[in-house]
């Protein structure tokens, strides 16, 4: 009966506290509209935005939220990283508010279980923490990717060099070439740069800008050796991309591989699982006769 009153009164805290926050978020609603359909939670990221500024969480404890900042910079580049780590944490917090009131609405509901409600504080913790190492993996995919896609940029790169078109023309035509990729996240910063160069933009602000963006060594390295060579031209430029290329190559290779040693590594546990399967199948009958 204690529990009941304990969770009860919990419960109601909650709810005066979650209204109260929702009220004062009203002024991010227009905000939070504009944010599309693809955002999580999205019902809660008024409130969860208002507490972010109200409190300053991002000010306070930036030593852990520089963390996902940093992630989100590999993502996203660095004119966007502060937009979407706050939006990343604001889904952060909405997760931990669900889970906490799920948590004690579990145990009110089932007459003050402790267990109910630990579990769920299990989870008000782990879901957090799996959120953020997501970030890791996302970055790593999005870097896997692009490294698997720039020595095929290149390639196409050295063709058209080779065919008499000048650097700048013969990157701006390789992607456009592709239209089926222009999700890939190569692709997507290679046509934002190229758009800027086609309306005149400076060739070495562009590239530069296309490699903090990126994020990523292998693209730096080639809008460097770009930069290095683009004013000499001829061979000098085709030997320097097609020495970048097989590196690129090589790298691809290393990445390929890995991925068929992970994927085979993920295959060993349902194996196991397949073999005790197919022993219970043909021991049963031989134990049923004794």
């Amino acid at each position: 009966m204690i529990e009941n009153y304990l969770y009860g009164g919990l419960a109601l805290i909650l709810f005066v506290t979650i209204l109260f926050f929702s009220i004062k978020g009203r002024v991010y609603n227009e905000f939070v509209k504009s944010l599309g359909k693809d955002v999580p939670l999205k019902f809660m990221a008024p409130i969860s935005l208002y507490i972010i500024d109200r409190y300053q969480i991002i000010t306070r404890f930036y030593g852990r939220v520089s963390f996902i900042q940093q992630k989100m910079i590999g993502l996203h580049g660095n004119r966007m990283a502060t937009h979407f780590t706050k939006l990343y944490l604001a889904q952060i917090i909405s997760t931990i508010i669900l889970c906490f009131t799920g948590s004690v609405c579990f145990a009110l509901f089932n007459e003050g279980d402790h267990t109910l409600f630990f579990v769920g504080l299990f989870f008000t913790v782990i879901i957090p923490m799996m959120m953020i190492r997501n970030l890791t993996e996302q970055e790593r995919r999005r870097k896997d990717e692009i490294i698997a896609e720039l020595p095929e940029y290149v390639n196409k790169v050295i063709l058209l060099v080779n065919a008499g078109e000048t650097i700048q023309q013969a990157m701006i035509r390789s992607a456009f070439m592709n239209k089926e990729k222009q999700n890939h996240p190569l692709y997507k910063e290679l046509m934002e740069a190229m758009n800027k160069l086609q309306s005149n933009h400076p060739f070495h602000q562009v590239l530069n800008d296309l490699s903090k963006r990126c994020g990523i060594q292998e693209v730096s390295i080639f809008t460097t050796t770009v930069l290095l060579n683009y004013r000499k031209g001829g061979q000098d430029l085709i030997l320097a991309l097609r020495e970048l290329s097989g590196t690129l190559w090589e790298k691809r290779k290393a990445i390929s591989k890995i991925k068929g040693e992970e994927a085979s590594s993920k295959l060993v546990f349902p194996l196991i699982l397949i073999f005790i399967s197919v022993m219970i199948i043909i021991g049963f009958p031989a134990l049923t006769l004794f």
